[in-house]
């Protein structure tokens, strides 16, 4: 097989866009050295396709039943070796129906990811360079292959063999949250019972003051499993807007305040004026929590941990300087690979799985930033700077919170976790809501359907009939008005949430639940 020329290689197939947009993001891409061609109609993009390409370029909406079907063929066609990278320009991330469809008609092997418009430049740019990344490689894959005829079979089998690996990795990540959760659930709602019920004795209120920081010990780990393998295969999705950097990280200084009853000496310092990024809300605050956690880590008891804010070049600017053990200079970049943690016993008391900065890392990238860490060596402290695009859209207004529930609603559980069904009727009982259980789909299903509470706070993983068909038939015989369904399940990614929606769910909540979010629920029923 004659290799395509390397400017085939290279090359971004741009599926004509609506307007011009299809020619704004050639000449931006150009702009940054990358090659880009502008296609007029899938006919033409599957001949370019053949011919040779880098990376596809297209809008959800041009992802019609027949296009789709056309591009199916001709990816089909192409050698084994080869996954071409394919971008879809979406309006709400995978959460859309438009972008579940997409998934379904392109299958489970397509190299799909989505970008969320309107798309900045640096974004654009930056993911295009990723999939041009990987698109080399494959070609390189491709070149050994031709060059060693003899094991291209055996080296075939071997990336079936990792593939199932990776896809067995994430399936066992999500059972085992899954399963972590459930006892997780019955405990933190088992405090709630304590706190509600039983003396507030000096005591007991330690005891559960300790339980409750290793169940929130528990929770961060967890989600630090999850969240490290999403990025790793590329599947977490940001939900985009405006975000006043500042005010997100007074939270999670604040918060973390707390949580050490006053003894850390946090100091803030930020500009003037407010400093906007376009981002994930709750992923910046990650990115925040998870280098204030590691700088408390490993400092001594009451050290200061300095926070600072500032604007330079058009960037937002993030400081966060400890005074704890500091960093080798050969270790200044391997700490942010997955389980690597800093070599020295006299902090290993710290715990950790070695998470918190692999997933802090690709949490800035994929906003469009940069992370790095600096140290002059052991025992001197460690600064972690991160640097993210400023945006010039103002925060959205904060919305109402929903009001708090008030007592008398009828709320039906659908639980197959013993414990976790027991402390939450327990909880919820003494809320003063009239509560009734079932321990499967089936007998939860005619539960709801004989009662029609208010509110059906439903796990998705049950025996028999799971939650999403149990709200599919409610739906189906109560229609939409009276019974607020919420699915309350140790499944918390993009995709979980977006199939509970279309089965009918109204909210999705990940255990353990935080009451407040719970009560706020409820209120909104």
């Amino acid at each position: 097989m004659v290799a395509p020329p390397s400017t085939l290689h290279e090359r971004v197939l741009i599926l004509g866009l609506l307007n011009r947009d299809g020619a704004l993001a050639r000449d931006a891409l150009s702009r940054a050295g990358i090659t880009a061609e502008v296609l007029r109609g899938m006919e033409a993009l599957c001949e370019a396709i053949v011919a040779g390409a880098g990376a596809v370029l297209l809008t959800e909406e041009s992802l019609t039943v027949q296009t789709t079907q056309l591009l199916l063929k001709t990816l089909e066609r192409e050698p084994p070796w080869s996954d071409l990278p394919i971008m879809v320009l979406t309006t709400s991330g995978w959460a859309t129906d438009m972008s579940l469809r997409t998934i379904r008609r392109l299958g489970p092997t397509a190299n799909v990811s989505f970008l969320e418009r309107p798309v900045r430049t640096v974004t654009l740019v930056a993911a295009v360079r990723t999939a041009l990344r990987a698109r080399r490689r494959q070609y390189d894959v491709r070149d050994y292959l031709e060059s060693r005829e003899e094991i291209r079979a055996a080296l075939s089998i071997a990336h079936a063999d990792a593939e199932r690996a990776s896809q067995a990795k994430d399936a066992f990540l999500a059972m085992l949250a899954h399963e972590l959760r459930n006892p997780l659930a019955a405990i933190v709602n088992g405090l709630a019972v304590l706190d509600q019920i039983s003396p507030q004795a000096e005591a007991a209120e330690r005891t559960r003051a300790v339980i409750a920081r290793q169940v929130q010990q528990l929770t961060r780990l967890i989600d630090a499993l999850l969240d490290v393998s999403r990025i790793m295969s590329g599947k977490i999705v940001l939900e985009r807007a405006p975000v006043e950097l500042g005010k997100a990280t007074r939270q999670c200084v604040e918060a973390r305040q707390a949580a050490a009853g006053g003894s850390l000496e946090f100091s803030v310092l930020a500009d003037a004026h407010p400093l906007v990024v376009e981002g994930d809300s709750v992923r910046l605050e990650q990115i925040v929590g998870n280098l204030l956690d590691n700088a408390v880590k490993y400092s001594p008891p009451g050290a200061p941990v300095r926070v600072s804010l500032s604007e330079e070049n058009g960037q937002a600017v993030l400081r966060i300087q400890d005074r704890g053990v500091g960093v080798a200079p050969d270790m200044l970049e391997s700490i942010f690979e997955p389980f690597t943690q800093v070599n020295t016993s006299l902090h290993r008391a710290g715990g950790g799985l070695g998470l918190g900065l692999a997933v802090a890392r690709g949490l800035v990238e994929q906003h469009g930033g940069r992370i790095t860490a600096h140290s002059t060596g052991l025992g001197q402290g460690t600064e972690f700077i991160v640097r993210l695009p400023l945006s010039s859209t103002a925060p959205a207004a904060q919305a109402e919170a929903a009001p708090a529930a008030g007592p008398g609603r009828r709320i039906v559980v659908v639980e197959d976790h013993a414990d976790a069904r027991e402390m939450l009727q327990a909880l919820l009982t003494l809320q003063g809501h009239r509560v009734e259980v079932a321990a499967d789909g089936r007998a939860g299903l005619v539960l709801i359907l004989q009662a029609a509470p208010d509110v059906a706070l439903i796990d998705v993983g049950l025996p028999g009939l799971d939650g999403y068909e149990v709200a599919r038939q409610v739906r189906r015989t109560l229609g939409s008005a009276n019974t607020r369904l919420i699915a309350v399940t140790g499944y918390g990614q993009s995709y979980d949430r977006a199939q509970a929606r279309e089965a009918g769910f109204d909210l999705h909540l990940t255990k353990p639940v935080d009451l407040r979010e719970l009560s706020r629920a409820l209120g909104a029923a």
